[in-house]
């Protein structure tokens, strides 16, 4: 039996590492090529079992890869990925018989259509292995999605305990498909319907599956570690430990400790030799970081070498230690703010900034309170064995009215105290205590609800920059980083192009800025 092959084909270079690191712990052999071109000389050479391409729906030749392959090479499913997937041209895929997804696509999604493809194609007749291998354990791992209360889609992991089915083949070759005997659910804790909390989610599951760093920017309260944590449990090293460091509140030599550990080089008072840092715990695994606006010039720098290098020197240490993390860093400002102000290293940003979440704050949630409110209802009243099934009208109204400076954590805290102080079966707006902050209209004649934010908002300088710089990379990079020709192209002159790419930082001897 050979190894699945997959091929991916896209353009853009950070789209084929996302995808490429999403499918890495199926343990299957992945080619990447840049065009349609590329993908067909490939097709020709055989062993291709999967063909996994982006589709541009006003491309008038976006559909002649799935043309070609179903007249020359009928037995090899293809995955089509579009932005919209209620375009005609998503719709014509389906009845040509490939599979359509929405792109950015949950990565726990992605693996269940690919292995459902697979599928496909062992039982058109390729001599493959569908069985997978978990990055971590060796054990065969397969996921498949349920819809959760919430209407998220969610992964079941697997557990090693399995059982064969077998495929007869042609030619008598057998090829097994191993099935999982034992499921085990894994929720998002996020709670929320709003459109704004649906998109984070959504982009956090779809990087869950790399080991890209992470960037989440929130106000304080909005669950930015709540979030890192649903990340790293839905990722190939959820089985790895998760540490966290809060950066704010230590000065530098504190959280350097706190860090990196130290090397006493002998033992100290309680006998120690060395007292690892959170780094070291977190080998294998996550480390999040939270408040990064507070970490000092020289943390930073070290905290970029670990980036860059996988590894860091100990204080007191002579030698430096290697180490494999995965690094989610947290900030209540934006970082590229903090990088024009000069308190946050561009290089820096440039490694971790490639994936970026921005929580909504609670006030820009919706109808979030309401079921958010309920979510804590229910456990406190678990947690304090006490008969409390819902809320009276005017403690919605005041909930609904409240600002929220403190998000999530505010709204649990009110709602914990509210359900403590209870004595009836509701809660009364009698037993809720709201802090600071002013309310917001009743619910008379002329209320309307506070509609949802959409992720993200922010300046409007800020907004344009991010795709004037994915703009000037692509060009760049398309034209083999010959300034003149990009410049010629963009239709700037090469002084406005060198000032650019100063500002976003790409004035690097390397092209490397999509990794």
């Amino acid at each position: 039996m050979t190894q699945a092959q997959i091929l991916i084909v896209n353009a853009d270079g950070s789209t084929q590492s996302l995808l490429s690191s999403m499918l890495q712990s199926l343990g299957v052999v992945i080619e990447d090529v840049p065009n349609d071109r590329a993908a067909v000389r490939r097709l020709e050479k055989g062993g291709v079992h999967l063909v996994i391409a982006s589709v541009d729906p006003a491309d008038p030749d976006a559909l002649e890869l799935l043309s070609y392959v179903r007249r020359k090479h009928s037995k090899i499913p293809v995955l089509l990925l579009f932005n919209n997937v209620a375009c005609d041209r998503a719709r014509e895929s389906a009845r040509m018989g490939a599979t359509v997804l929405r792109y950015p696509t949950p990565a726990n999604e992605l693996r269940a259509a690919v292995m459902q493809a697979l599928e496909q194609s062992i039982e058109a007749g390729h001599n493959l292995s569908a069985a997978v291998s978990h990055p971590s354990t060796g054990h065969t791992h397969q996921t498949h999605q349920h819809t959760a209360s919430n209407g998220h889609a969610q992964p079941h992991d697997v557990h090693p305990a399995q059982e064969a089915v077998h495929h007869t083949m042609p030619h008598s070759h057998q090829t097994v498909v191993t099935r999982s005997s034992e499921q085990r659910n894994v929720k998002s804790p996020i709670v929320g319907d709003s459109q704004a909390v649906r998109q984070v989610v959504e982009l956090a599951m779809a990087a869950a599956g790399t080991r890209t760093p992470v960037v989440i920017v929130g106000e304080e309260g909005t669950g930015k570690s709540l979030l890192a944590r649903t990340i790293h449990a839905n990722s190939p090293r959820a089985d790895k430990p998760f540490a966290e460091v809060v950066c704010g509140g230590l000065d530098e030599s504190q959280l350097e400790r706190e860090l990196f550990g130290q090397s006493f080089g002998r033992a100290d008072a309680n006998g120690m030799l060395d007292r690892p840092g959170k780094v070291a715990r977190a080998h294998g695994g996550t480390l999040f970081l939270d408040d990064v606006a507070s970490l000092s010039p020289g943390l930073q720098r070290q905290l970029l070498r670990l980036l860059q290098d996988g590894e860091y020197d100990a204080p007191g240490s002579v030698e430096p230690t290697r180490v494999d993390v995965r690094i989610i860093m947290a900030s209540g400002e934006s970082l590229s703010n903090l990088v024009e102000q000069g308190r946050f290293r561009r290089d820096l940003y440039d490694r971790v900034g490639v994936v970026c979440l921005r929580l909504p704050a609670l006030r820009d949630r919706g109808g979030d309170v309401e079921l958010l409110a309920e979510n804590f209802r229910s456990r406190f009243a678990a947690e304090f064995a006490k008969s409390v099934v819902g809320f009276t009208p005017d403690a919605i109204d005041m909930l609904c009215r409240h600002d929220w400076p403190g998000n999530v954590r505010e709204l649990e805290s009110v709602i914990q105290r509210g359900v403590a102080l209870s004595h009836g079966a509701q809660v009364t707006s009698a037993n809720l205590s709201l802090g600071f902050g002013p309310p917001r209209p009743g619910r008379g004649a002329n209320y309307a609800p506070r509609p949802n934010m959409p992720m993200g908002l922010r300046p409007l300088k800020e907004a344009l920059e991010e795709p004037e710089k994915q703009i000037i990379i692509h060009a760049l990079q398309a034209l083999n980083w010959n300034r003149q020709e990009t410049a010629r192209v963009l239709d700037i002159n090469r002084t406005t192009l060198y000032k650019k790419m100063k500002k976003y930082g790409l004035l690097i001897d390397e092209p490397a800025m999509m990794n």
